[in-house]
């Protein structure tokens, strides 16, 4: 062994100090254990918390929209003698064929004397922001119904050589058969403008949209819970009422929650 190694002294260990190492790394893994099962845990608080907020929230806004609600209105309901009104056709909810209502001729098509003035004033306001509104429809009877509806079935059958089950499948998502259509009401308009492309593309599509409610109409076919199945239409617009149409906008609802939330208030 040479001079140099035997030189050489073993170093001693602190065993205190190296004790005392251990001792904070076994606090640290204590801390890191004990954060673990502590953040879930206020996570959890801090949700159930916000739901409770939450749910309070939502009582509260209930509460406030409930005291208005359409039929304790001051005067009382304006709309109440009108069966219609409160009421979503559907295959559920047919409309039977001696049913006709009380029109009149409005913007070149007949509607319920209820939304006349309404309809009116909408055309009219349209035309001066320079939007040509042009009212396509108004009501139709369960026969002229029954004609486009079966008119349209057979079209579909021979363009996509498809059975009658097929094609009456797809046909009634966008054309309801007789007594199922909305339009035998009266309260339904299809609206339109002069365009090369399509209206829900169109500035005059955005403003009606966006005021429509306004004038107490509603788009009565939005890309959600439709009656019936029935597809997103942007033509179609139900009259329902300046109140009830500011409601179903401040609630989010489309007209057949909203008609289902009132029958439950």
């Amino acid at each position: 062994m040479s001079r140099r190694l035997r030189n050489i002294k073993p170093r001693k260990v602190n065993r205190g100090a190296f004790e005392e190492q251990k001792q904070r790394e076994e606090k640290k893994l204590e801390t890191q254990r004990a954060l673990l099962f502590i953040l879930p845990l206020l996570m959890v608080a801090v949700l159930l918390v916000g739901i409770f907020f939450g749910y309070k929230f939502y009582q509260n806004e209930n509460r406030d929209h409930d005291a208005v609600a359409p039929s304790d209105a001051a005067g009382g309901d304006p709309y109440a003698s009108n069966p219609m009104f409160y009421r979503a056709v559907s295959s559920a909810t047919p409309l039977d064929q001696s049913f006709v209502p009380e029109t009149e001729e409005c913007c070149g098509v007949q509607v319920a004397p209820e939304m006349k003035n309404a309809l009116e004033r909408l055309v009219a306001d349209g035309r001066e922001k320079g939007y040509d509104f042009l009212v396509r429809e108004g009501y139709i009877s369960f026969e002229e119904q029954k004609t486009r509806y079966e008119k349209m079935v057979e079209t579909y059958r021979k363009d996509k050589k498809a059975s009658l089950v097929m094609a009456e499948m797809q046909v009634r998502r966008t054309i309801p058969p007789a007594g199922e259509s909305e339009q035998q009401t009266g309260l339904l308009v299809d609206l339109s403008v002069k365009t090369d492309g399509k209206f829900a593309d169109t500035p005059a599509y955005a403003w009606l949209v966006r005021n429509c409610v306004g004038y107490g109409f509603i788009l009565r076919y939005p890309d959600q819970e439709n009656t019936g199945g029935l597809a997103y239409n942007s033509h179609l617009f139900r009259f329902v009422g300046e109140e009830n149409a500011y409601r179903m906008r401040a609630l989010d609802m489309s007209f057949d929650r909203y008609i289902r939330y009132i029958s439950a208030h």
